[in-house]
């Protein structure tokens, strides 16, 4: 089976992380998305795959090479060099290593779950239909997909991502879909397109866009807020569930914090200063009198004594000063200070500052 991961965004919604690192490559955990989700895939039985590259494609292609460290037979890179393609536009582009092998896997790159590859094959198969869309149970901010009793997508309610009642008997598409190489025949060629709207819009008004309910873990690390609490999640989640998704950083208690610890990572006696849920990623350093609550910082970074960081996410390699403090705020090392600042963000004692309003975890 081959697949194709989408990653050509430019992950402005997680900036300024991802100044210097691709979205696809932020780890979680310790473990960048990228090769965690292929290895994964190569372990489920795709063989051969598709990554289209747009923001820091070098980086993405040194890091994945191949794929055969992963898993894979081949790894094929999409380079939209130009101009971003879009989902639909993007799958075209890449469709001269789609094809051949019958039925296709499309999947975001931004997302962790335990979507079961050959249940997802087997109901594909069954219905008949030229695609099948993996759906979960709705959650605010997310357009809400409707699903009659045949198990077929009736509706996108596109604007009522944001209503509190939208959940109401309603879904959201996960970004993992099955796909046959008849849609492929149907997208636009060479300029941008959506294939929700352009593809699955027509699909699902004709009754022929089957939908795959999963009610196991899915979750998005697209935004600060969800990318915090993803990772904060993980380190909650029981050992054996966890490993399910990936050989992550192990988790242990430190002080009054559950955290998961990379190689390397001193934490300076500092376990009394320590609380919630933590990920100290590889090689960092937590100084003396620092106090750190439910934040994230991964792996080079050094947190100065008596700093104190609250539902942070501290970049890779960044330095944050001694009795620096910040609440909800992505914190990156600021490399090229006559750089533009990216919008929202802010440089304050020679680090770039992104606040972000947290939700629940």
């Amino acid at each position: 089976m081959k697949a194709m991961l989408l990653a050509a965004g430019l992950g402005e919604r997680l900036s300024p992380l991802t100044l210097r690192v691709p979205k696809p490559l932020l780890p979680v955990l310790g473990r960048p998305l990228a090769p965690l989700v292929l290895s994964g895939l190569a372990r489920e039985g795709v063989r051969e795959a598709v990554i289209n590259v747009h923001h820091l494609p070098d980086v993405l292609t040194a890091t994945l090479a191949d794929g055969r460290d992963l898993g894979l037979l081949a790894l094929h890179y999409s380079r939209e060099t130009d101009l971003l393609l879009g989902t639909g536009g993007g799958i075209e582009r890449a469709s001269r290593w789609l094809g051949g092998s019958g039925t296709i896997l499309v999947r975001n790159s931004d997302f962790l779950a335990d979507i079961p590859l050959d249940r997802v094959l087997a109901a594909h198969r069954a219905s008949g239909c030229p695609a099948t869309l993996v759906l979960t149970r709705h959650r605010p901010g997310y357009t809400p997909v409707e699903v009659d009793g045949r198990g077929r997508v009736r509706s996108f309610r596109v604007g009522e991502g944001s209503r509190s009642d939208a959940g109401s008997g309603r879904h959201l598409f996960t970004g993992f879909q099955l796909i046959e190489e008849s849609i492929l025949d149907v997208l636009p060629k060479a300029v941008p397109s959506d294939i929700v709207r352009g593809v699955y819009f027509g699909l699902a008004a004709e009754g022929r866009l089957n939908a795959y309910l999963h009610d196991g873990y899915w979750w998005e690390f697209g935004t600060p807020d969800q990318f915090l609490h993803g990772s904060l999640g993980l380190v909650a989640m029981p050992t054996e569930a966890r490993l399910k998704l990936g050989a992550f950083d192990p988790v242990r208690r430190v002080g009054r914090a559950s955290a998961a610890v990379g190689a390397g990572a001193r934490l300076n006696g500092n376990g009394g200063a320590l609380r919630g849920r933590l990920v100290v990623g590889l090689g960092s350093s937590i100084g003396e009198g620092a106090a750190l609550e439910d934040t994230v910082v991964m792996h080079e970074s050094w947190v100065g004594p008596r700093a104190k960081l609250t539902r942070c996410i501290v970049g890779p390699g960044t330095e944050i000063p001694a009795g620096f403090e910040a609440d909800a705020a992505i914190l990156a090392s600021d490399t090229e200070p006559a750089r533009p600042l990216p919008d929202h963000t802010r440089r304050v004692a020679g680090i770039l500052v992104r606040q972000f309003r947290p939700g629940r975890s």
